[in-house]
């Protein structure tokens, strides 16, 4: 007998392939040298000069199509799930069973009716993984990706460290960003350091490039790695407690 839930088991299979891919075109990108240091006068200071470290080059788009891709056979898996519970359970043509993500705890009512056609204690098991902003947020980020422009989904994100107590030595005025030096998303840059008139000094900045998830909430400014590879994970267990109930429902063997 065939495996009713081989459909999503592929579709997880596929999101792996993908994910190693992606790992490593991401590699690649960043120890690719893809970033200069730059001395820039400071037009608001007169006779200031500011640090900073700019990119050099865009990240690909195919990383954006690979990430889309991968987010999508992750919750084409859990619907795929859905659809075969509601075959199992003896609908010939079901229409509605789709995977209830929701916006929060109380949309969930009416985003279980995308379900209907899924035997009633599963409805109530999908439930139960609180697939909702506030409930199992990493799982409702999973829907927010797959729904993003892939062009904006991922961008480069720089991080900067100064190495240890004596990063810096000279004289003269310096500044540095409040907080700490933050990437600026838009124009690609980073300003680390801002130095007075005359100033004098040597530095070591530690710089780091990652990719990140982009404008999408809960997952902003992760790496995209790490994010895809425990959803990943999470889809996989999912998919094992749906099983796991149909079976001893009884709605499959």
């Amino acid at each position: 007998m065939s495996d009713p839930f081989e459909s999503s088991h592929r579709k997880v299979a596929r999101a792996k392939k993908h994910l190693k891919d992606l790992r490593v075109e991401i590699v690649k990108f960043v120890n690719g040298n893809r970033y200069e240091r730059v001395i820039e006068a400071d037009l608001d200071n007169p006779g200031n000069t500011i640090h900073k470290i700019k990119l050099t080059e865009e990240l690909s788009p195919d990383i954006g199509d690979a990430v889309a891709d991968i987010a999508q056979n992750l919750r084409n898996a859990l619907d795929n799930a859905a659809y075969a519970v509601a075959v199992a359970s003896g609908l010939t043509n079901p229409k509605t069973c789709a995977f209830p993500f929701a916006r929060s705890a109380t949309d969930m009512a009416s985003s279980i009716g995308r379900c209907k056609d899924v035997p009633k204690e599963i409805q109530s098991l999908f439930c139960g993984f609180q697939p909702y902003l506030g409930g199992d947020d990493l799982l409702w980020a999973l829907n927010e990706i797959c729904i993003t422009d892939k062009h904006k989904i991922a961008v480069p994100i720089g991080h900067a460290l100064m190495q240890g107590p004596m990063g810096l030595k000279g004289t003269g005025f310096f500044s540095t960003p409040v907080g700490g030096p933050v990437w600026d998303r838009a124009k690609n840059e980073m300003v680390f350091i801002t130095f007075g008139p005359g100033a004098k000094y040597t530095y070591d900045f530690k710089f780091q490039l990652f990719v990140a998830f982009n404008e999408i909430q809960i997952v902003d400014g992760k790496p995209v790695f790490a994010v895809l590879n425990t959803l990943c994970g999470k889809v996989e267990s999912i998919l094992m407690g749906i099983e796991a109930e149909s079976k001893r429902l009884k709605i499959i063997k």
